[in-house]
């Protein structure tokens, strides 16, 4: 026997499953979603955010107030914001990987601790990488680009209407293999000069083999890794600012155009 008897009144469940989506996105961003920052303050964030955003979405039908409506529109929207979450945590997963991958390179995997700011465990690289990440992002006014993306989400999928498409897993595998390249090209100058030096300290090691390599080698590729590092900051700024940009709109875009 179907239950008509509605559950709640279409405007404030509408407004439940816009809250449901803009949470998902913002408990998946890096830093906002770790235990630095307190449930209390992200709770009104998302209800503000979704008291912006909400004359973005379409009326919603008088059928979600019915209880077996609303839970499948809310099934839905749950799984909209993890693909849109993961898909923003994707953009700064590329740039913690190539962090790690630097920071191991230079031995500083043995001093990794954790962050609690970001919620993440990495070297002192990591902190560094992610912090410009996050100044660039807001320096750059990304963060109102992700707010104006959230807005277009509403437009492309309403609230309340068919599930995501078969093509959203798909997506966000495609997601992984940009990640991956991301952080390749972030991490490129210094790793690649790293590597270097250490060819060329294989390479004495085998014509001095007196000489320990370790402990002449360790402090040199130190100093070599943050000498290319002062160097490339001007790059690493300009990718950064494109990856947390445009790069953080297209993985958004991409989830959308595959969930449609």
């Amino acid at each position: 026997m179907e239950v008509s008897t509605p559950l709640i009144p279409s405007s404030i469940a509408l407004f439940v499953l816009i809250v449901t989506r803009i949470g998902l996105v913002l408990t998946l961003l890096p830093g906002f979603g770790s235990q630095a920052v307190p449930l209390p303050a992200r709770v009104p964030l998302a209800v503000v955010l979704a008291l912006v955003l909400s004359p973005f979405a379409p009326a919603g039908d008088n059928a979600l107030s019915l209880p077996f409506v609303f839970a499948v529109a809310l099934a839905r929207e749950i799984v909209i914001g993890l693909a849109l979450g993961l898909a923003v945590a994707a953009v700064f997963a590329a740039i913690e990987m190539a962090a790690s991958l630097i920071g191991y390179q230079l031995g500083f995997g043995l001093a990794a601790t954790f962050n609690p700011a970001f919620g993440t465990h990495g070297t002192a690289l990591n902190t560094l990488y992610l912090t410009l990440a996050a100044l660039v992002l807001f320096g750059t006014n990304g963060h109102h680009l992700l707010i104006g993306a959230l807005a277009r989400t509403f437009a492309l999928l309403p609230p309340g209407t068919r599930m995501p498409d078969a093509d959203t897993p798909l997506a966000l595998i495609g997601l992984t293999g940009a990640m991956f390249a991301d952080a390749l090209r972030i991490g490129l100058p210094i790793a690649g000069s790293l590597l270097v030096a250490d060819i060329g300290l294989g390479l004495l090691n085998r014509m001095v083999p007196q000489m320990s390599v370790f402990f002449v080698g360790l402090p040199a590729k130190i100093l070599l890794g943050f000498f290319v590092l002062l160097l490339s900051i001007p790059f690493l700024l300009q990718l950064l600012a494109g990856v947390t940009t445009d790069g953080l709109i297209g993985a958004v875009t991409r989830v959308l155009l595959a969930a449609r």
